[in-house]
């Protein structure tokens, strides 16, 4: 599934362009299928909205996890875990769309609480696959009742084609939102900060801030 106007190769363009002629708010895309008549209230009204799906169902996880005595990331990994035969700290950080470095840090604390186990891989010794122990599928089964009755509520107006699409949506923009994520965290944005966010003291000094691609070539 692939949108016709996106921007050639992806890139974010503009970053921190201000033009004081612009209208208010400015515009949060230039795609051509969410601005009509110079404004794009239908796609801020679209984010607002996967946003707001987004804070319900942390919620609605929330509440899972203190039903099983962990948190929500904790939680997280262990549906994972679950889902994934042969699981690896990268593939569950690929899941989660988080870093290995995260997934490391909550799997070595459900590991001291005995609701995750490592074991070795037989074919490369450097790596070894993730498990839930007895207990972490106990915890589980009892929390699925609550679980099951709550997405039942939460997802009961979707039929089986509506939710196909909807699942061919997400992944698409899952895909789309890694290459975004990629850009802003590139070396020539990563710490750019916006010409009415810098300090004070920056401001009054009047040294012109360069570029982080020309830092070091002076």
């Amino acid at each position: 599934m692939r949108t016709g106007n996106a921007a050639p190769g992806g890139n974010i363009s503009h970053a921190g362009a201000s033009p004081t002629e612009e209208k208010f708010p400015p515009l949060s895309t230039s795609l051509e299928a969410f601005v009509k008549n110079g404004s794009d209230r239908e796609f801020r009204r679209l984010i607002r909205g996967l946003l707001g799906l987004s804070n319900l169902m942390r919620r609605n996880t929330d509440h899972f996890a203190r039903y099983i005595g962990t948190n929500n990331a904790q939680f997280d990994v262990m549906t994972s875990i679950a889902e994934t035969p042969d699981a690896t700290v990268s593939r569950i950080a690929q899941l989660m769309n988080v870093t290995s470095q995260f997934v490391t840090i909550e799997i070595g604390k459900l590991i001291k609480d005995g609701i995750i186990a490592r074991r070795q891989n037989e074919s490369d010794r450097r790596s070894s696959f993730l498990d839930l122990t007895p207990k972490g599928r106990n915890l589980l089964r009892e929390l699925a009742p609550l679980r099951r009755r709550t997405n039942d509520f939460h997802f009961r107006s979707l039929t089986e084609d509506r939710a196909k699409i909807l699942t061919e949506i997400i992944e698409t923009l899952i895909v789309d939102g890694r290459r975004a994520l990629h850009e802003l965290e590139s070396p020539h944005l990563r710490n750019e900060i916006a010409p009415s966010a810098r300090s004070e003291a920056e401001m009054r000094s009047g040294a012109p801030r360069l570029p982080r691609k020309q830092v070091g070539r002076r």
